[in-house]
């Protein structure tokens, strides 16, 4: 079982690591064929990460929105896309907004005035722009921590070492920046359902969801039940994995997977890191989660609002599994 990394199809590097740090790999849903991030690659090369692309039709299509919209906020709204949360309440690019965009900007006047809705494009549409937002605001943060640095090493070398508390190097930047992922969350869960609901061949009833943003497991607590059952406070990053490490990693996904077949504990499992000869600089928490009684089929249906794509009841999964992989 790949644990597949939920609700978006972009993340830095840092993330990456963060979450195979507990998950030797995990698996990231991509909107195109055409778009996956050149960052994702050495990952995927590595064995840390597979890439799924469910759907591969219109790439030409998506990819031509794609530009054509981005070129058409920045000429109305400026590069910052946050007009779209007061313009649409689900997820956008539907009815009146994806009309809008056919007839101003791509200039469709021949086509219909009202096409039929398309909810799977529309999702990878919104998804392809969502993520381009997160590479966008990923780089910013980064851009401002290295200007931050630097006013701290000026600060220092004035003598006022008062506002600096340790000489930060410019190529040890913190493991995680400033998070835009809760933007648009709601929206950004209902598409990755759409998309995800359409792999029909590598998704699973058992698979399991992980996340690096607490603010998905909060939206997720206040539609469905939810209870903790794991805890780690502490697991440092590492470059080199050894066998203990990977026997660790191990029996953690065996915890979780049996989890979702049994009755959860009533105690929240810990595991200690299997040795403590490591540099703890940069380290994440892990908080795990379990949906009862409602399988990860029928949670994704919810968040999509679609009774449509269903998956055969295997007869034995009743459990949803989330895992929240955050910074210490």
């Amino acid at each position: 079982m790949t644990p597949i990394y939920f609700p978006f199809t972009w993340a830095d590097a840092p993330t990456i690591q963060a979450i195979t740090a507990v998950f030797p790999k995990i698996a990231i849903y991509q909107p195109s064929v055409c778009r996956a991030p050149s960052l994702l690659h050495p990952f995927e090369q590595a064995g840390k990460l597979e890439i799924r692309v469910p759907v591969t039709e219109d790439c030409q299509k998506l990819e031509m929105m794609v530009a054509d919209f981005q070129s058409w906020a920045r000429l109305h709204q400026g590069s910052d896309l946050a007009f779209l949360k007061t313009r649409q309440p689900a997820a956008p690019f539907i009815d009146h907004l994806s009309s809008r965009i056919q007839s101003d900007i791509l200039n469709y006047q021949d086509s219909p005035t009202n096409p039929a809705p398309d909810p799977v494009f529309n999702a990878r549409l919104f998804l392809e722009i969502a993520a381009a937002y997160d590479a966008q605001q990923s780089d910013l943060s980064c851009d401002l921590a290295k200007i931050q640095n630097l006013e701290k090493r000026f600060m220092a070398a004035l003598g006022d070492h008062a506002d600096m508390e340790e000489s930060v190097p410019l190529g040890n930047l913190p493991l995680f920046q400033d998070d835009p992922g809760t933007f648009m969350l709601a929206e950004r869960l209902q598409a990755w359902s759409i998309l995800f609901l359409q792999d029909l061949k590598q998704r699973t009833a058992g698979d399991l969801w992980v996340t690096s943003r607490l603010s998905v497991v909060e939206w997720i607590r206040d539609e469905a039940d939810m209870e903790p059952v794991l805890e780690i406070n502490c697991i440092p990053i590492q470059k080199n994995f050894d066998d203990n490490t990977r026997f660790w990693q191990e029996s953690i996904m065996v915890y979780l997977s049996q989890l979702q077949t049994t009755p959860w504990p009533t105690a929240i499992k810990k595991f200690e890191p299997p040795s403590s000869d490591y540099a703890w600089e940069n380290a994440v928490s892990v908080k795990g989660f379990i949906i009862p009684n409602l399988t990860p089929d029928a949670l994704l249906q919810k968040m999509a609002a679609d009774k449509a794509v269903r998956m055969p009841d295997s007869g034995q999964l009743r459990h949803t599994i989330v895992v929240c992989v955050s910074p210490i």
